[in-house]
């Protein structure tokens, strides 16, 4: 649920398909807003309106903003954050990509709320999960369990802003990106790091 990195998702997709033989890929979830406290008021809908806004422009991602008119409704990304860890155990991390995707284009480009298990459940089963499998992991409390340790590994690793793209070779890590870059940087830079 952060809007940069559905900006991002079209260079991550071009990432994918130009390095899938090169490198493996994997996601980690930082949390971004993981509690059940931050509702949608007027003031976060000013806010997230403008995130939205400067996204768009810098990156052409669609966003349909008739989701910010249901006031009311609480801004916790864990539930999500949560699905896309369930995938990566049930299909792997590279697939659990597409996944990711697919939940962030339900919320962004399609206005369905991805914060609560109904809707988390509707997205699994139209991206193709075995609907019981797929919530029996997402609702465990090992599942909950595991997010938090994810978040708090992320923040670890020295994560401060989403998204966050690091080029990982034996026990060093390289940045390759934080917040938006298009593609021709990225690869760029990931070209460099591949070639030393």
């Amino acid at each position: 649920m952060c809007s940069w990195c559905w900006g991002f998702a079209n260079v991550i997709k071009e990432l994918l398909e130009n390095y899938e033989a090169k490198l493996d890929f994997e996601i980690l979830l930082g949390g971004l807003r993981p509690t059940d406290t931050v509702k949608v008021d007027e003031e976060m809908k000013k806010f997230l309106l403008h995130h939205w806004t400067e996204v768009n422009k810098k990156t052409g991602q669609k966003f349909d903003h008739t989701i910010l008119d249901q006031l009311g409704w609480v801004y916790n990304t864990e539930p999500a954050c949560r699905a896309v860890a369930t995938a990566r155990e049930l299909i792997g991390s590279q697939k659990a990509i597409h996944f990711f995707n697919h939940l962030q284009k339900a919320y962004y480009a399609k206005g369905n709320l991805i914060t609560i298990d109904d809707a988390i459940k509707e997205q699994a089963t139209e991206f193709g999960f075995e609907t019981e499998v797929f919530m029996k992991e997402f609702t465990s409390d090992e599942a909950k369990q595991k997010i938090i340790t994810e978040f708090q590994t992320v923040k670890q690793i020295g994560v401060q802003g989403f998204p966050t793209l690091l080029l990982i070779h034996g026990d060093s890590a390289s940045l390759i990106a934080t917040g938006y870059s298009d593609y021709e940087k990225t690869s760029n830079r990931i070209n460099t790091f591949l070639n030393q």
